[in-house]
């Protein structure tokens, strides 16, 4: 016992597992194929079939032409002569009838007619059965057949003629049959044994081309679907088989219906072969032959099936032409596409040799060729079964080619669209892939938070330490933010320094811990190739729990929050409200009136003096002012947001720089040999090619390079060293023009890096100066500035000196310039020396 339940639970090997399914299927084939078979040897064993040779009556004229009625032999059946010319009359050889017992079964072909006549003559006269082609419901068979039942025995028949009114060719008669009861049902089996294998064969294909049309709808398959459902219907038509349901069809009828069937069948197939064949194998000219000659089968066809309107001749030798066009043509694309190599001809020649075998076969029945016997038919009817197998194997392969080729072209898409929407350095995405989402509808329940993130110092951190620095601090701070805001949220990075996150559903819970980390991360220092980095995030915050709010809207509302956050300082978290949009608003009409007053002269330059300590005027500043035309006079602070514009700020900075050399020049002229000094943004000094811009605006005034003070904040030169404004202020002070390092205090440079920057004057802010009299500290400080940048080689300038006691202390400490309002307020035009004085 033991040893046989190890024997059986052995494992069979695999290549035997995936065999037992074959196998069963081949044993049910089997016993299906001794089953049909045995049925077929089960026939009664007398039976007996007679093949009946017969001729052609020239006419009616003569002696044998069949009477009217019974027993008249001398009446002629068809009337007049006219009627006569209609009927075809047949005399069939009765000498093979002998064994024929009583209500033997008399056997015609189907075919084209109005009217069918069968004259029995024997020895107790003649009897006479005469049909139109609508009552023909009792004597059809299958076959394509009719069945008339003589009830007179074969050896009492002396005569047997049958005539056809308006038959469409008499070369069309097959055979003439006559048969006993057990061959009829031996007939009758074989027929239908026949047409319930091809008839499944045909339908199992059908059903599985319309399951694979369901996945993947391409042409080639559509045109199969269409072959199979015309061969199906072709089969039940002219085996007779539909009789069974729909009686009425019986005769002539089937016959036309079998001619339309045929053309859609040769049509659907000569459709599926061109477009089955990979486009490249067959030239297009033999594509659109065989296209016109499919057409030209389809348009005879329905020519032979209205005989009534048509020639039945002409229809039929149309048709014929037709279909050798088309064999052509499928042959040829055939021999082409095995010859170019391709993969799905041999399946196609596999299934349709058979069948196009069979249809050579047929062609040469219909032109006389062969003999007209069920032969043919039979052997055409397997050929579509068995074409049905093969080519649904063929789809399937093709299908498989077309599914892999689809599978890899989404695989392809998703790559691109993978690539297309996500951010190479950090892999989240970009702001292609936002954008997408800001467009579509954003599914969404239980509201969304969005959040605007930007990485402060990014470009101070590039123009320092490099790119790669850069790139290391995107990195971490995405890093940080992925952690932060877990799986289920969706973050972008939607510009250099600039980041999104989405929290929807669960995600939402998330908040606070993103909340938390930009608040921990400012400051935290990061270290990458011997560069000391530190991570800043500013961050905007707006929220939504109205699924109807669109996702843009609440973005634009993150994004006025992180305007703010950004404002009020580095590492900043500010949430929306609606007093922002207020401010935005006021911020845009601000900006679209700046527009207006640069275009009408609004904008223009005050001129504050620059002195020695003792009063001699040196120079001036040149200070930006706007004359609003509703606020008034306004200084750069309350237009900031104009000048933080990128689209504005060009323009006013080349107002400025153009306004102050002409001042200047205009002083020069007169014989002031003062220095004008200009406020220069970071964006103004990039590289060698600015300052040569800013050298040639001063020769075209016909300035000197001493004549201007170039004055750059502290912040602003502490983030550029070693970066294109370093390079730009070291080309202008090497060309003799004064660099100014201003609001210095302010900042965090240290003592090495002032030592680094291309100024040679150094501009203590106003804060310092402020409280100096009282402030013992202050002294310190402005004490330890003015001694520093003297051991530099550097100018000291004191900013916003109010009284006395501020220049006094600065003069005994040894401040070299100063400026402010106790030497008088802004004008709008700078003073000459006699003038100040």
């Amino acid at each position: 016992m033991d040893g046989m339940l190890r024997k059986s639970s052995r494992p069979k090997p695999v290549r035997l597992n995936r065999m037992v399914p074959f196998a069963r299927q081949s044993w049910g084939l089997a016993v299906l194929a001794l089953g049909l078979f045995l049925a077929l040897l089960a026939a009664p064993a007398r039976a007996e079939t007679v093949q009946l040779a017969y001729t052609m009556q020239g006419g009616c004229s003569a002696a044998p032409c069949p009477s009217g009625s019974t027993g008249a032999a001398a009446t002629p059946t068809t009337g007049s002569q006219a009627e006569a010319g209609r009927w075809t009359w047949f005399a069939v050889d009765t000498t093979r009838l002998a064994g024929m017992p009583a209500s033997w079964n008399l056997i015609v072909d189907n075919t084209r007619f109005s009217a069918i006549e069968i004259r029995v003559v024997h020895r107790d006269g003649v009897s006479v059965l005469r049909r139109g082609q609508f009552a023909l419901q009792h004597n059809w068979t299958l076959g394509n057949n009719l069945r008339f039942v003589v009830p007179v025995a074969g050896r009492d028949v002396t005569a047997l003629q049958i005539g056809y009114r308006n038959l469409d060719s008499p070369a069309l008669l097959r055979t003439i049959k006559a048969m006993d009861d057990a061959s009829h049902q031996s007939h009758v089996l074989r027929w239908s044994v026949q047409v319930a294998l091809v008839m499944g064969m045909l339908f199992s294909a059908f059903v599985y081309n319309m399951f694979l049309l369901t996945w993947l709808r391409t042409g080639f398959q559509r045109w199969y679907v269409v072959w199979l459902a015309g061969s199906l219907a072709y089969l039940l038509v002219w085996t007779g088989s539909i009789l069974n349901i729909f009686p009425f069809l019986a005769g002539p009828a089937s016959v036309r219906t079998s001619y339309l069937l045929l053309g859609l069948i040769v049509v659907s197939g000569a459709a599926f072969f061109f477009s089955l064949i990979e486009k490249d194998k067959i030239p297009p000219w033999l594509v659109e032959f065989g296209q016109i000659a499919g057409m030209a089968v389809a348009v005879s066809a329905v020519l032979a099936a209205f005989d009534v309107v048509f020639p039945a001749a002409l229809g039929d030798l149309l048709l014929n032409l037709a279909l050798v066009a088309v064999t052509l043509s499928l042959a040829a694309g055939a021999a082409l596409a095995a010859i170019n190599g391709s993969r799905a001809i041999w399946y196609y020649l596999a299934g349709w040799l058979p069948a196009l075998a069979v249809l050579v076969l047929r062609l040469f029945r219909n032109f006389g060729l062969l003999p007209q016997d069920d032969l043919v038919d039979l052997a055409g009817f397997s050929a579509i079964g068995w074409e049905s197998l093969l080519l649904s194997l063929a789809i399937a392969d093709r299908f498989r080619q077309l599914r892999r080729d689809a599978d890899a072209a989404d695989a392809e898409r998703e790559t691109l669209f993978r690539v297309a929407t996500t951010d190479p350095l950090t892999g989240l995405g970009n702001r292609a892939l936002f954008q997408n989402m800001l467009d579509q509808p954003l599914a969404r329940q239980g509201g969304i938070d969005v959040i605007a993130i930007d990485i402060d110092f990014l470009k101070q951190t590039n123009d320092m330490a490099g790119h790669d620095a850069g790139d290391a601090l995107i990195v971490a701070v995405a890093e940080r933010l992925t952690a932060a805001a877990g799986p289920e949220a969706s973050i972008a990075r939607v510009g250099g320094d600039e980041f999104v996150i989405l929290l929807t559903g669960e995600a939402r819970d998330r908040l606070p811990a993103v909340r938390q980390m930009i608040a921990l991360s400012s400051g935290v220092p990061l270290r990458h190739s011997g560069h000391n980095l530190t991570i800043s995030i500013c961050a905007g915050h707006s929220s939504s729990d109205d699924s109807n709010v669109s996702l843009s809207r609440i973005f634009k509302q993150a994004d006025l929050a992180l305007y703010r956050a950004k404002a009020a300082g580095r590492g900043c978290w500010r949430s929306y409200d609606a007093s922002m949009a207020d401010a935005a608003e006021a911020r845009t009409r601000l900006l679209s009136e700046a527009r207006v007053g640069l275009a009408t002269g609004q904008f223009l330059l005050h001129y504050l003096k620059v002195v020695e300590l003792d009063g001699t005027l040196v120079g001036h500043e040149a200070l930006l002012r706007w004359q609003h035309p509703r606020l008034g006079l306004l200084s750069p602070g309350d237009f900031a947001d104009v000048l933080r514009e990128s689209t504005m700020l060009p323009t006013l900075q080349a107002f400025v720089l153009q306004s102050a050399l002409e001042q200047a020049a205009r002083l020069r002229a007169e014989g002031e040999e003062l220095t004008m000094s200009i406020n220069f943004v970071g964006s103004q000094l990039q590289g060698t090619a600015a300052a040569v811009a800013v050298l040639d605006e001063l020769a075209r005034h016909r300035l000197p390079p001493q004549a201007l003070v170039v004055e750059v904040t502290e912040a602003v030169v502490m983030g550029g060293l070693g970066g294109a404004l370093i390079e730009a202020l070291e080309c202008l002070r090497d060309a003799g023009v004064g660099v100014a390092l201003d609001d210095f205090g302010t900042g965090h440079a240290s003592l090495i890096q002032l030592r680094d920057v291309p100024a040679n004057i150094v501009k203590i802010d106003r804060s310092f100066i402020a409280r100096l009299a009282e402030s013992a500290g202050n002294q310190q400080v402005v004490r330890a500035t003015i001694d520093l940048a003297h051991s530099m080689g550097k100018q000291v300038v004191a900013e916003g000196v109010e009284t006395e006691s501020q220049a006094t202390v600065l003069g005994r400490m040894g401040c070299d310039l100063a400026q402010g309002f106790l030497y008088g307020q802004p004008k709008p035009f700078p003073e000459p020396r006699q003038a100040a004085a």
